[in-house]
């Protein structure tokens, strides 16, 4: 028994020791070039140490295990980990009685953990990979997935598609926000003083802009944290069905064959200089998209930031003209397509189609000029094959029922088991039974429950009689009144866009509606799987654009250009959304873009410099529409220089800092006048605008006057200023006539000149011209000595006849210049 005895104990020590040598139950290391981790026996990670600087980022005091499990809106942590060193591996024993494989690898730059496997895995929802918790909190990059102060970097990087941002209680579509939360010096109204944090729900294409104080936040695989910050990326079992939404937007997501075995992320920490190596060696090393330009990496080029030019008119000679003279090497052409969801190219501007656009695209290389392309993406009109005369069987729908009564070719209600799904309408009010499409006008309020209110054969479907049992899907709606492909069809979509593209040799594709891949309910997976499937077919490297965003498109697409000109002034549309999505650029990466701005054949050049000064502050490009209307603009030779110098000068980073800090106040106004090849001067202006001078009743004898205090603070020069012309209830026919400008009391000019609605005068300092509605010259106006403005406040008189109560209103916008600054290029372009 002693020798027994004895011989347990020899037993368990070689048994000990033989565990000693592949694993560690403690706390174990593992380390990057940069990076060393330190991870418990529960699984948690409790270091995050800088090796070069010695220093310290993890957050004590937080959770943050390696892997994560997800379900039933529960988290479950691990609380046994065992490190074998020899494999690669970590053990991960779940309370849940599950345990996890993950494979942990040190590439050099970063760490590669995939997970391997995972026991009982069929009832867990979801993995997450963390959160992982850190103390930076100065630039939280929410989309690249990267936190970062002025010395360090940590950062995350999703190795496959079936990886996604976020958390999965908050659902598929990558996160992110709006919020209260006001940078230093804004004031907050009274009234949300103590709403600072507050979530907020706004539409900068109803509201027009965002309001200063509200932050915008495209993404959540880093967030800011009290402590710093939150790494996290999640994966999702998608052979479990699920219902998303609720009320009116609710949607039943079937069941696909893609799970979280094989999820992969990349971890790593860097000094901030070395990110974008250290991600490019994730994507070369790991096989992710890794797009080129001119033989450099996407992510490092100049072409992305570029300033370029949309052109949607006919005659694609005057396309290319313009494009020349402005000295754009990008043209987006807009939308080229028969229809959405087919993607057919015989139009009017092509109509014999891919052979009309490649022989365009290939005279534009000739001339140094790339083009572009618009598309939907999965948006499909009610006039393609998917939708009509046959609908297709994969158009994506909220949920579906079966019906409970007969249904006849001519009958205007239907009987459904189950109303739930039919409530989230859409714009169509579509169901499809079989081959037929069939509006609805309401659901009745109690059971049986009815679908009334038919139009039947919708979209030129075939109406057709119906069986007890038969399937009834609620198809989901685009937000232009079409439809949209499930996560099988898109793929389809997917692979026609970039045949387009290899067809038609065209070098950027602008994914608008990118958002419209939500409907199939799976958020950015589904995303990823169809922008992985169009990068993987096309035939080589494109610039990409799109409306949204996620993590692994960051690694396909070449910027995002996010801001319109339709719902206000140049000036005042979506300009604190534009400035905004500058910042989400800078924190993530990306390129700077302005968003779309037009020219229209009654602005001046005032207004296109307006729009350089904007693009040289954050170093942005921009889109700018251009089509034949700018024929009728006086000013058209002016607009084009003013985008080539400013343009240049930008890219040759001629501007000094302190003029960049300039540039990005949007009420200053300045001007470019180019000396040389290599050399500027920069001008500051001040407009005083939409002074107004019109029609009021006032005593038989007494002048209408206007009175205007205009502030010089330039030293005195010559008098300029605008003068429009307005109309009052589209009267074109009354006038003003002995017009007086009384200049600080004894300096006048008069206007010997009957002006009408529409009429357009312009006073450079030299000559007073009358011009037509759109700035072109009309006559030379005599007027005299030319008055100056006097340095400081200078007070204008304004005195004239009118013929009557409908006569214009004039608007005057009056200018003074500065002196000049010195600009010259520091780099050759």
């Amino acid at each position: 028994m002693k020798n027994y005895k004895i011989w347990i104990k020899l037993s368990l020590l070689c048994g000990l020791f033989i565990l000693s040598s592949f694993r560690v139950d403690i706390k174990f290391h593992i380390e990057s070039d940069y990076l060393k981790i330190t991870i418990d026996d529960k699984g948690s990670i409790k270091s995050l140490f800088d090796k070069s600087k010695e220093k310290e980022y993890f957050s004590n005091g937080q959770s943050s295990p390696i892997l994560s499990l997800y379900k039933k809106s529960t988290y479950i942590h691990p609380e046994k980990a065992v490190y074998n060193k020899t494999a690669q591996t970590i053990s991960l024993y779940y309370p849940s009685k599950n345990i996890a494989i993950v494979k942990i690898i040190n590439k050099g730059r970063y760490l590669r953990l995939e997970l391997l496997s995972l026991s009982s895995s069929k009832d867990i929802e979801a993995i997450v990979w963390g959160p992982y918790q850190t103390t930076i909190n100065q630039i939280v990059g929410e989309t690249v997935g990267v936190v970062r102060d002025k010395e360090f970097a940590l950062g995350i990087q999703a190795l496959n598609i079936n990886t996604i941002e976020g958390i999965p209680e908050s659902g598929d579509n990558a996160g992110g926000g709006m919020f209260i939360d006001p940078l230093p010096g804004q004031q907050l109204p009274e009234s949300l003083k103590d709403q600072i944090g507050k979530r907020v729900s706004i539409d900068v294409n109803k509201d027009g802009d965002l309001p200063d104080y509200v932050r915008m936040y495209r993404g959540s695989m880093a967030v800011k944290k009290p402590h710093g910050s939150e790494l996290r990326l999640f994966s999702r079992n998608r052979n479990i069905p699920r219902i998303i939404g609720a009320d009116a937007s609710i949607q039943y997501v079937s069941a696909i064959d893609s799970d979280f075995l094989g999820s992969a992320i990349a971890l790593f920490g860097c000094p901030e200089s070395e990110v974008l190596n250290v991600i490019e060696a994730i994507e070369l090393g790991e096989g992710l998209p890794h797009p080129m330009i001119d033989g450099v990496w996407t992510k490092r080029s100049r072409r992305p930031s570029e300033a370029y030019m949309l052109y949607e008119g006919s005659n694609m000679d005057h396309c290319l003209n313009y494009a020349k003279q402005a000295n754009f090497r990008l043209v987006h052409i807009g939308d080229i397509f028969e229809s959405w969801g087919h993607f057919g190219l015989r139009t009017k501007r092509f109509p014999n189609g891919a052979g009309d656009i490649k022989k365009f695209t290939a005279k534009a290389k000739d001339a140094g000029i790339s083009i572009g392309i618009h598309t939907l993406t999965t948006f499909t009109g009610v006039n393609d094959a998917y939708v009509s005369p046959v609908p297709n069987d994969s158009l994506a729908k909220t949920g579906s029922s079966i019906l409970l009564k007969d249904l006849g070719e001519d009958d205007r209600e239907l009987f459904i088991k189950d109303p739930l799904w039919f409530n989230n309408m859409g714009t169509t009010h579509t169901i499809k039974i079989g081959d037929e499409l069939i509006a609805y006008k309401s659901v009745s309020k109690e059971e049986p429950w009815r679908l009334e209110g038919l139009v039947r054969g919708q979209f030129k479907t075939v109406k057709a009689k119906h069986k007890v049992g038969d399937k009834v899907d609620k198809l989901a709606n685009n937000s232009y009144n079409g439809f949209l492909p499930d996560i099988y069809l898109q793929q389809k979509y997917a692979k026609r866009l970039a045949e387009v593209c290899n067809e038609t040799g065209i070098d950027l594709m602008d994914f608008d509606g990118f958002e419209g891949l939500e409907a199939t309910g799976h958020g950015t997976y589904g995303e990823n799987k169809f922008i992985s499937e169009w990068y993987k077919t096309l035939d080589r490297d494109r610039l990409v654009c799109g409306s949204n965003t996620a993590h692994y498109f960051w690694h396909i697409y070449s910027f995002m250009n996010w801001g319109e000109p339709w719902y206000s002034g140049l000036r005042e549309s979506q300009i604190n959304y534009r400035i905004e999505n500058q910042r989400y650029f800078q924190r993530n990466y990306m390129p700077g873009m302005l968003g779309w701005f037009k020219i229209d054949p009654s602005y001046r050049p005032e207004e296109i410099e307006w729009i350089q000064a904007r693009s040289a502050a954050f170093d942005a490009g921009y889109l700018l529409r251009i089509d034949e209307s700018i024929e009728k603009s006086g000013f058209k030779n002016h607009f084009f220089e003013a985008i080539r110098e400013w343009q240049k000068a930008r890219n040759s980073r001629a501007f000094s800092n302190a003029q960049i800090e300039m540039f990005k106040d949007p009420k200053k106004e300045f001007h470019l006048k180019k000396l040389t090849d290599s050399s500027w001067e920069l001008y500051p202006v001040r407009l005083s605008m939409g002074n107004e001078h019109k029609f009021r009743e006032v005593q038989t004898g007494e002048p209408v006057a206007s009175h205007f205090n205009i502030e010089n603070s330039f030293g005195a020069q010559p008098v300029q200023f605008y003068i429009e012309a307005n109309t009052i209830e589209g009267n074109k026919t009354a006038t003003i006539t002995n017009l007086k400008l009384e200049i600080n009391k004894f300096q006048v000019i008069e206007i010997d000149e009957s002006i009408k609605a529409g009429d357009k005068l312009m006073c450079d300092g030299q000559v007073l011209y009358l011009c037509d509605a759109t700035w072109n010259k009309l006559k030379e106006l005599k007027i005299g000595s030319m008055p100056h403005w006097d340095e400081g406040k200078n007070e204008v008189v304004i005195t004239s006849d009118f013929s009557g109560e409908q006569s214009p209103v004039l608007k005057f916008d009056f200018k003074t210049i500065g002196k000049p600054e010195a600009v010259k290029s520091i780099i050759d372009q």
